[in-house]
């Protein structure tokens, strides 16, 4: 396999990832193995793919070589201890997940998605020892590592994984962000914790089964500014707008390298971008002031609300009366602008196709 059909195959596998295809993920990072046994970042992503189908088990033993085959990478052999954590934890081995974590903060001391996990040690664990780190035997005839067939006593049984419902993510970009939509409902606002740095996201939520959902993007496909991105908590969602490092780059993929050449969102160049007279002495840029229009711009019922608050606003009185009292009337099922109409007679619910409206009574 040469260079250019791994990349290929790498960028077809983080595609397959992004996707939730994880099955057919786990198949092309397997494939990349088979050729290149000792490329850590590989393993990882392999690693990634089996967390997610619930096979902890194998992503630890492939994060556990990933640390072998990294080592003089400080960033990598990191990623690698953290991914064992991970595992560790949902495990049940959670001593020997926060030790690995700990390993990942001795390799990057400033990594926020290691200061979250350790946070959440410090609440959950008592303040006891840590134990030994997991033991691994490697056979010399197989590049990557096995488990030992002995078990130290150290370490408790695994616990049952039972994985969560699938959680379903999408996202888009303009020219400035790239939006991540989470579908969850109903979440806790103050369950939700998420870290950016320059090239990853890092999300965790606390469902209310009292499992976690984790979703990983490192790395990204180009640089975001953590300062100026932010995330939302909606009724069906949780939103996450990634602000672009470099304004118009369009983003071929979400995660992982690009391939083929890094292309610009039509009209992104400033000096593109067509100006207009004004007699006003304080020259306006128009282009900014798009931008801050589009970025709040509201959505979906939040959009619909402001779009009745504006009619309401600029209505005279019979328009406003018109709307008080057919939407009073009809409980929430009715909006009319018609005073003469309305002004004659009660409005009526009226139920959407499909239902019956009923009266509640206590």
């Amino acid at each position: 396999m040469t260079l250019q059909d791994s990349t290929t195959l790498f960028a077809e596998a983080n595609s397959a990832f992004v996707d939730e295809d994880y099955s057919r993920a786990l198949s092309l990072y397997t494939s990349l193995i088979e050729k290149h046994p000792s490329q850590p970042e590989y393993l990882l992503k392999r690693a990634a793919a089996q967390a997610k189908l619930g096979d902890h088990k194998r992503a630890l033993e492939d994060a556990q070589a990933a640390v072998m085959f990294g080592k003089g990478n400080a960033d990598v052999v990191a990623k690698a201890h953290t991914r064992r954590g991970m595992a560790l934890w949902e495990m049940g081995n959670k001593q020997e997940a926060k030790s690995a974590f700990e390993e990942a903060e001795r390799c990057a001391p400033d990594s926020e998605t290691v200061k979250k996990w350790l946070a959440r040690f410090k609440k959950e664990l008592p303040k006891t020892a840590a134990t030994n780190s997991s033991q691994f035997t490697f056979s010399s005839s197989a590049a990557a590592p096995v488990a030992s067939s002995t078990t130290p006593a150290s370490i408790p049984p695994a616990a049952p994984y039972l994985p969560p419902a699938k959680i379903r993510h999408e996202w888009f970009q303009t020219d400035s962000f790239v939006t991540i939509t989470v579908f969850i409902k109903n979440v806790d606002p103050s369950s939700v914790s998420l870290t950016f740095t320059n090239r990853a996201v890092s999300v965790t939520v606390k469902l209310p089964s009292g499992s976690d959902y984790m979703l990983e993007l490192d790395p990204l496909a180009h640089e975001i500014i953590p300062g100026e991105s932010k995330y939302s908590v909606l009724g069906t969602k949780v939103e996450i707008k990634c602000k672009k490092a470099v304004q118009g780059v369009k983003w071929g993929t979400l995660e992982g390298a690009e391939q083929g050449p890094v292309a610009m969102v039509a009209g992104a160049n400033a000096a593109d971008k067509p100006t207009y007279p004004s007699s006003a002495k304080k020259k306006l840029d128009w282009n900014a002031l798009e931008k801050t229009v589009e970025q709040e711009k509201p959505e979906g019922e939040q959009a619909l609300n402001a779009l009745f608050q504006q009619i309401y606003r600029d209505a005279n009185d019979d328009v406003r009366r018109a709307m008080m009292k057919s939407y009073v009337e009809s409980n929430g099922t009715c909006l009319s602008t018609n005073w003469e109409e309305v002004g004659k007679k009660k409005v009526e619910t009226s139920a959407p196709d499909g239902m019956v409206a009923k009266k509640f009574e206590i």
